[in-house]
């Protein structure tokens, strides 16, 4: 799945791999060339136009999960003949799978070959959604439902060219597979009657050390300043509106903090308005760098974000742009590494007072940092890369000793 939260964690897990000697070969879009081949694994491109990180921002941002799910079988219509031309030659001993890349499993099924999921985030069940308000509901289902015609449209189509056999039964996403491995730590998982044994979790693969990139000078002598540092990131994926920015400008600026605000590349910063003083305003930035200076995280919840601002020991103001976002903030929430402001999941503008508020809860109540350094020390117990690497090397022997 080409976006940056589904492939980070799996770089470690395939750095393990090849440490062992295990021959893997990593299929994803081209912009992700130089971190994959940094595992030691061999790339392979999808075909240019198939399917890229901008797709499933656009479709995120248009539409939400519901128009995801359309892109993503549109793509498999491209994907799947492509993975099956390439695998048939070569007949691997596994196919791993994003549990958001259908074709990949399809092709697994296709070849008899063993199948095995990588869940990037937790299994979401109803119990989890019956938190979500009547207000929140109602948001959520005016931007899903435009979207549900296209979905099945494309599912037929995938359907009708590649049969049933091969496609994931219902419920179709998140795919899971004969292994299904979670480089997410086990308490953010609510009970789910999806889970059962052959899931694995194995903790995040991520470390505060992981990455170091060289930061430019002007980011660099920002974020090494005196005073406090507070990182404002929606992620790759969701793009924040100009009045939440605003909000961030007025909430922010009377505190003794300094801020970095990334607004992607969808926002034009000359909209905003000059910024405070205290503000720097980036399109990106190298995440993990940034975290490990900071001492808040407003982040929109997304698992990828959470787990590094928890790596880093870094409390969270989380603000949720979907349902999945909100379990995971509630789950920090839960664990006292932070606090949630569910504002725009029933489409209403953050109150920059309540977002102050909650940025100077993070900075100056000592029990929050505490319970993020807690977690994030807590994130090698499972396993990591390790565990994963462990499982999926097991589970293929298992499989050659009972054929």
């Amino acid at each position: 799945m080409p976006a940056a939260g589904h492939v980070n964690p799996s770089l470690p897990i395939v750095r393990e791999l090849t440490s062992r000697g295990v021959e893997v070969a990593y299929y994803t879009s081209d912009e992700f060339r130089s971190a994959v081949e940094d595992t030691g694994c061999e790339f392979r491109a999808y075909p240019a136009g198939a399917l890229g990180s901008a797709d499933i921002a656009k479709a995120t941002r248009t539409g939400g999960p519901v128009r995801v799910v359309a892109r993503i079988l549109k793509a498999t219509e491209t994907l799947l003949p492509f993975l099956l031309s390439e695998t048939k030659s070569e007949r691997p001993d596994a196919i791993v799978f994003d549990s958001n890349a259908i074709w990949g499993r399809m092709a697994a099924a296709s070849l008899g070959l063993p199948m095995i999921s990588l869940m990037t985030t937790i299994m979401v069940g109803g119990k989890d959604f019956s938190t979500l308000t009547a207000r929140e509901w109602l948001h959520f289902l005016r931007e899903a439902l435009p979207g549900v015609p296209a979905a099945r449209s494309a599912k037929r189509r995938v359907v009708q060219r590649f049969g049933k056999q091969p496609y994931p039964p219902a419920p179709s996403l998140p795919m899971r597979g004969d292994l299904t491995i979670f480089p997410v730590p086990s308490w953010m998982q609510s009970p789910n009657a999806r889970l059962d044994e052959h899931c694995r979790f194995v903790g995040p693969t991520i470390s505060a050390e992981s990455r170091d990139h060289r930061l430019d000078p002007e980011l660099a002598a920002f974020v090494d300043g005196p005073e406090p540092l507070t990182l404002v990131s929606l992620g790759t994926l969701h793009t924040g509106s100009e009045a939440f920015f605003r909000a961030c400008f007025e909430a922010q600026a009377a505190l003794p903090t300094r801020v970095v605000l990334t607004v992607g590349s969808h926002t034009d910063p000359a909209k905003l308005g000059p910024p405070p003083s205290n503000t720097l305003i980036r399109t990106s930035v190298p995440q993990l760098d940034v975290l490990r200076r900071a001492d808040v995280f407003v982040t929109h919840g997304g698992m990828n974000s959470a787990l590094e601002g928890l790596a880093c020991g870094v409390p969270l103001v989380v603000v949720p742009q979907q349902s999945e976002q909100l379990v995971i903030g509630r789950a920090v929430a839960d664990r006292g590494a932070g606090v949630v402001l569910r504002h725009n999941l029933s489409n209403r503008p953050v109150p920059a007072a309540e977002l102050r508020a909650a940025v100077d809860r993070a900075l100056t109540d000592s029990s929050l940092r505490a319970a993020a350094r807690e977690a994030g020390a807590s994130f090698g117990e499972e396993g990591g890369a390790v565990a994963a690497a462990d499982a999926i090397q097991d589970h293929l022997r298992a499989r050659s000793t009972h054929r």
